[in-house]
């Protein structure tokens, strides 16, 4: 990284007091952590600072993991080593012949019901016949009668080109006829949902609830997409909204809503930003998602015509052919290494968003951020890290040391990136138990990656 990038460091020391001898070696120690990204002044006038506080005596419980895909891989590629380090919770797709490489790897199979029927298809659309839409879900029910399968009956039904080109009561008639299929089949307790809607519309939402209410159905799980990457920071507020006003509303008690799967995140300007995937996946965790699934986009030299969804890439996470990483790649595993062991983190800036975890058993903790923004945003933002708690890690070595290291997570698109640049790594003895690090001129579009151990 050009040292103009990132060009100061400011760091404090909060009480309990210590001797000078005790401040200096975390001082000159966080100081040098950084210094590869170059030092100049202390402070730098005229730019707000943005603060993220990170409290590592406050374990973050009761939120759902939000790494999973769609689509993006066949039986043998990506193969396993790729994946598994993202510990994927859902996989939405309509391959059934990959329902064992799904489970294997620890995640929800999502059927796309859509999918298999197929859009604007030579057999028509399900309301040109209602009994071939019936006959079509009865056979594919039979014959994956013993699996677990989250049954997504239509995908984008809000938008006519290309998924749905009937009303929105032909598609309300059309979930009405698979769900009685599924139920004839399969019994009461199968996971039947939807409306996997393009983007959050509550109208949408609630004529559809009201619909299955009269009609005697359940939605088992909600689902919408997050696609919009210009409205990130809106997802949590959302989720939220739709669990207040849907899912725990005594209207809807009868429909049975146990899940909100927000079942395609991530849109195409945002596909291979570290900090805009670090940001989706931050709101749709706050927001209490029960699972999210990243959606796939054309590749930017599409030279082969084939879409993220279909090259097995993993959605563009890595490379089609030899399956190596991107920087997108390296955002995914962070996220996964932290999950089991989040801490909570506060920013007062929403577009400056950190997730951090501690692990004792691993002796390690581990805080990556970013910076990503709307239209017409600055190319740099201040931003402090405010580490409290220091002494809930029982870290330090027996010489009282704790070793930071700095990476860089780079906005470099389809490059492949085969492991993460060590910007600077230091042994400090901080006894503290707050420490503050500053950093200016933190990239657009850039995440960072800092562990402790």
């Amino acid at each position: 990284m050009p040292l103009n990038r990132l060009n100061s460091l400011h760091l404090s020391i909060r009480k309990p007091q210590f001797k000078l001898k005790k401040i200096i070696p975390v001082f000159i120690g966080l100081l040098a952590l950084f210094s590869v990204l170059g030092i100049g002044q202390f402070q730098v006038l005229g730019q707000q600072q943005n603060n993220i506080t990170i409290d590592f005596a406050a374990p973050r419980t009761g939120i759902s993991s939000a790494s999973g895909f769609l689509y993006g891989k066949n039986a043998t590629q990506p193969p396993d080593n790729m994946i598994k380090p993202l510990q994927p919770k859902l996989w939405r797709t309509s391959q059934l012949d990959l329902y064992p490489r799904v489970i294997a790897l620890g995640a929800q199979f999502q059927l796309i019901l859509s999918d298999t029927w197929g859009y604007d298809a030579p057999r028509g659309w399900p309301y040109d016949n209602y009994a071939k839409w019936e006959e079509h879900v009865r056979q594919i029910a039979r014959q994956h009668k013993d699996k677990v399968i989250l049954w997504d009956v239509w995908n984008e039904p809000d938008l006519r080109d290309p998924f749905w080109k009937g009303t929105r009561e032909q598609f309300f008639e059309t979930y009405k006829r698979a769900y009685q299929v599924l139920r004839q089949e399969l019994g009461p307790n199968v996971m039947i949902g939807g409306p996997s809607i393009a983007k959050y519309d509550q109208n949408f939402l609630t004529a559809f609830l009201n619909y299955c209410k009269a009609n005697n159905l359940e939605v088992n799980f909600l689902s919408w997409h997050e696609l919009n990457d210009q409205d990130i920071t809106s997802i949590a507020a959302r989720i939220n909204n739709a669990r207040r006003s849907l899912q725990q509303n005594p209207q809807y008690q009868s429909l049975k809503i146990q899940k909100i799967y927000v079942n395609e995140i991530i849109g195409p300007t945002a596909q291979y930003r570290p900090a805009e995937i670090l940001g989706y996946l931050y709101y749709t965790e706050l927001g209490r998602a029960d699972g999210a699934a990243k959606a796939c986009w054309e590749p930017v030299n599409n030279t082969s015509g084939t879409n993220n969804c279909f090259n097995n890439s993993l959605d563009g996470l890595v490379t089609p052919d030899q399956s190596l990483p991107r920087a997108a790649w390296w955002v995914y595993k962070a996220y996964a290494d932290g999950f089991n062991s989040r801490v909570l983190s506060q920013a007062d800036n929403p577009k400056i968003v950190a997730l951090a975890s501690r692990s004792n058993s691993e002796r390690k903790a581990q805080i990556v951020f970013g910076y990503f923004e709307q239209a017409f945003s600055a190319p740099t933002a201040g931003v402090t890290l405010i580490l409290k708690n220091l002494q809930q890690l029982n870290l330090a070595n027996s010489s009282g040391n704790l070793t930071l290291r700095v990476q860089r997570i780079p906005d470099s698109g389809e490059q492949v990136i085969k492991e993460l640049v060590t910007l600077r790594q230091d042994n400090v003895a901080v006894s503290n138990q707050v420490v503050r690090l500053t950093i200016p001129n933190l990239q657009l579009h850039e995440a960072y990656l800092l562990t402790i151990s």
